[in-house]
């Protein structure tokens, strides 16, 4: 493999200047940038990552823990994910991911590891192990973004979407069909983003005058099974409901299921609205009405702003709130009564 001492020679040029042309300090001609950028080419030249890393003292890297029962199965995950990578691979960093399950108590062994590999900026996504994680990572200093979880400290703040106002959307809508017994499937506790949800499902129904019936509340874990188990306790103890909002679209799956399990047509018995926007919503059958979240804007956004307090270490964090968007589709596409007459088009969404 080439050097730079071998790029230096051909180029005509000191080591030093090869140097200066790598770490791009301007103070080089641009012919002779050329004709050293030139050479590299014809020699196959790679500048050596670590040796950059050692030579400025920085790691350039990144950390995502992930706490979660579930691992990486969930797809908001992964568009986030998705997200975070895109855009620090623009900045030169590199991920380091690291999933554990939300039960696991031995988060210490993670942060003690990120102190000893100088990562330079951490993410949190998830159901994290209690609060004293939050506590210690903010006197830390780390540069610290948290993914749904509202927490800010010196050098820590956190991106969400608007979870109370999406799910008043989804309710609302259903209301505005004719719908009044609407079940709630809930995620778990504590979640920030399930006490954000349950939220904005009781504050539609008092804005249209409709009591809380905590017989149509029940948890599902934001799982497809948890979403199904859910629906089967709901139907059991109340067999009038007409329509059901799930706090993500996993758990709305599971729901449709329990309701075809029941003998009951999706809107026409039971209208469905979900929540997150998943690529599944799109192919399922009836397609899932949900409410949209930008998963790999809520990435991108999480690391541009890691990436900020990085470079900018006085600056004071900032959270970002997201907006969400009510997709309506086959699973509550029509009204009560137009859904009652049992029209070939309610027949269709079976």
């Amino acid at each position: 493999m080439a050097t730079i001492k071998d790029i230096a020679s051909k180029a005509g040029v000191s080591v030093s200047t090869v140097s200066h042309v790598l770490n791009a300090y301007g103070d080089i001609s641009a012919e002779t940038e050329k004709r050293v950028r030139a050479v590299m080419k014809e020699l196959n030249y790679h500048p050596s990552a670590l040796a950059r890393r050692l030579v400025r003292k920085r790691s350039y890297v990144l950390e995502l823990m992930l706490f979660s029962v579930e691992g990486l199965r969930h797809p908001f995950f992964y568009e986030v994910i998705c997200g975070i990578t895109a855009e620090i691979e623009k900045a030169g960093y590199d991920l380091v991911l690291s999933v554990k399950d939300s039960r696991d108590r031995r988060w210490r062994e993670n942060l003690r590891r990120c102190y000893e590999s100088k990562v330079e900026g951490l993410f949190l996504m998830g159901t994290l192990p209690g609060g004293a994680i939050l506590e210690e990572i903010s006197t830390s200093g780390i540069p610290t973004v948290l993914i749904d979880i509202p927490y800010e400290g010196p050098r820590m703040t956190y991106v969400t979407s608007d979870n109370i106002g999406g799910a008043r959307s989804a309710v609302d809508h259903l209301i505005a069909l004719g719908h009044r017994r609407i079940a709630y499937i809930d995620g778990h506790t504590p979640s920030a983003i399930s006490e954000g949800r349950f939220f904005g499902y009781k504050q539609a129904l008092s804005d249209h005058g409709i009591p809380l019936d905590p017989r149509l509340v029940a948890g599902g874990n934001f799982t497809e099974e948890g979403g199904m188990a859910a629906m089967r306790r709901i139907l059991e103890v109340s067999p009038d409901i007409t329509a059901v909002f799930a706090a993500s679209d996993l758990m709305a799956i599971g729901a449709i299921k329990a309701l075809r399990e029941a003998g009951r047509k999706v809107p026409r018995d039971a209208a469905v609205v979900g929540f997150d926007d998943i690529e599944a919503a799109s192919y399922v059958r009836p397609t899932l009405s949900t409410v949209k979240q930008q998963g790999e804007v809520m990435g991108r956004s999480a690391a541009k702003e890691v990436l900020r307090l990085i470079s900018s270490p006085g600056r004071k964090p900032r959270k970002i709130v997201l907006p969400t968007e009510l997709v309506v589709r086959e699973s509550c596409g029509v009204g009560m009564k137009s859904a009652e007459g049992g029209g070939a088009l309610a027949e269709a969404w079976v």
